[in-house]
């Protein structure tokens, strides 16, 4: 799998194992009525599992994938959140995450290969400890992180040492 695809699958999973959800603030209300075709707290999520615009979808699915896809949501889910697997799988599995998420921060110096898995592995160091000294090491590399120049806001990534990436 290509690493890139990983760095990032990892923090995410490990906020949905977390079941992480922020605090709803006035700036997150205003986002969801901007980004959804219909309020938020009428969208039925389970009919929208599927649901992708005709541009983003480079290759549609065949039935039998979603079909395959929605047998192992609907018997996976409930099972894998029912006590004691809760208790021992996810636990073990979120402590496995978050292993990897600190190798590849140590092995990255907390700057990461890419400006989207930084921000969701310093977000999976807070959930994880707020005070810990994981999330400490990446909040003491943001200035070397994110930085604003001449013509812009920069963002600095370990593939991107010896040409900066620009960000509007």
């Amino acid at each position: 799998m290509w690493c890139y695809c990983r760095l990032v699958y990892m923090p995410m999973s490990y906020l949905y194992g977390k079941r992480f959800v922020g605090p709803i603030t006035p700036l997150i209300l205003q986002f969801r009525q901007e980004l959804h075709a219909e309020p938020y707290h009428q969208i039925n999520w389970k009919k929208t599992r599927h649901q992708c615009a005709p541009e983003d979808l480079y290759y549609p699915h065949p039935l039998i994938q979603d079909l395959i896809w929605d047998t192992l949501y609907i018997f996976t889910e409930p099972f894998l959140t029912r006590w004691p697997l809760n208790n021992i799988i996810r636990k073990k599995s979120l402590e496995v995450t978050m292993k990897h998420i600190h190798y590849e921060d140590e092995n990255s110096r907390y700057i990461d290969i890419g400006c989207v898995e930084k921000v969701l592995r310093m977000l999976a160091c807070w959930v994880e400890d707020p005070q810990g000294d994981y999330f400490k090491k990446h909040l003491a590399r943001i200035p070397d992180f994110f930085w604003v120049a001449e013509d812009g806001t920069k963002m600095q990534v370990i593939m991107t040492i010896s040409r900066r990436s620009h960000v509007d």
